[in-house]
């Protein structure tokens, strides 16, 4: 559980606390003001974004076929991405914003909070993924976004996205689509949050997470993927307590469903763990705008 403390800043250190993961006991930094513990906490920030292919058009080829204008407007927009520390707030809610953020390398989030300091994650955001392009059309953005890892952000203008959804079609049609996917996920999530069980819920997050991240390159041949997350954030992601997290990892890694270790998560046994969740991929396949 996240608790506001009043501040915005997250680059206070505190005190570590210990926290196990997997067999491997490791000190876990918790900042002042968002309590935001990040459980692997990086020792240094991405490699520069030059090396990497534009996430943003691997992306977005899932849903449209891309001409190379398409593509070479998309590559326009990486300029020089900024490398920002796990638990940095991209987006206030309430905020007021004439730009949308790029993640190039990392991974964030979407939350909201209660009065109270309670939070509730809303989604994840992985490499390809604009935060959020909706907010040009509102008036003020309802939820937060923050980094969940050190990552690679592009901060974009909206006059800029405007006038490249002007004039490139297609890339406007494959962000419309993409946008139509977020939506079937918070469905998705919904159902997971209040009628799945424990153990379903957990196994339901690891599967979509592994096939998000394969679709876009982030999944190792050993069927390993980066997730910066801890205990807590499981927990609000999926509605849970942290107690009842803990013990459901401890069940998936006894049943060799999965491995934890470090940063990353294997899915050792992906049908199995698929069968448990009840997992069908089917709100995550789109077919593809061949004009």
């Amino acid at each position: 559980m996240l608790r506001y403390t009043g501040s915005t800043a997250l680059d206070f250190p505190a005190p570590p606390r210990s926290e196990t993961v997997g067999d491997v006991a490791i000190d876990i930094p918790v900042r002042s003001g968002f309590c935001w513990d990040v459980l692997y906490p990086s020792p240094a920030y991405p490699p520069a974004c030059p090396t990497l292919s534009n996430p943003l058009v691997k992306k977005l080829e899932h849903f449209a076929r891309l001409e190379a204008a398409d593509r070479q407007a998309l590559d326009a927009l990486l300029v020089v991405p900024k490398a920002l520390r796990a638990g940095q707030i991209l987006i206030h809610e309430n905020s007021v914003l004439d730009h949308v953020y790029l993640i190039v390398q990392g991974m964030a989030c979407r939350y909201k909070l209660l009065p109270s300091g309670e939070r509730q994650i809303l989604g994840y955001l992985i490499p390809g993924d604009l935060c959020d392009i909706h907010f040009i059309t509102l008036n003020k953005p309802d939820h937060s976004v923050a980094l969940l890892s050190d990552s690679q952000v592009v901060k974009i203008p909206a006059q800029k996205i405007s006038a490249l959804l002007a004039s490139h079609p297609r890339i406007e049609r494959a962000l419309s689509v993409a946008a139509l996917l977020d939506i079937a996920i918070l469905r998705e999530w919904l159902l997971n949050v209040g009628q799945r069980n424990a153990l379903q819920k957990l196994s339901h997050f690891f599967c979509e997470m592994s096939l998000r991240l394969e679709r876009i390159g982030q999944v190792a041949e050993d069927g390993s993927f980066e997730l910066p997350v801890n205990q807590m954030a499981l927990a609000d992601t999926t509605g849970l307590t942290p107690v009842h997290i803990n013990r459901t990892l401890q069940r998936l890694r006894n049943d060799a469903l999965i491995r934890l270790c470090q940063r990353r998560l294997s899915i050792v046994d992906p049908e199995r763990l698929a069968a448990i969740a009840g997992f069908d991929d089917n709100y995550l396949q789109v077919r593809q705008c061949t004009r």
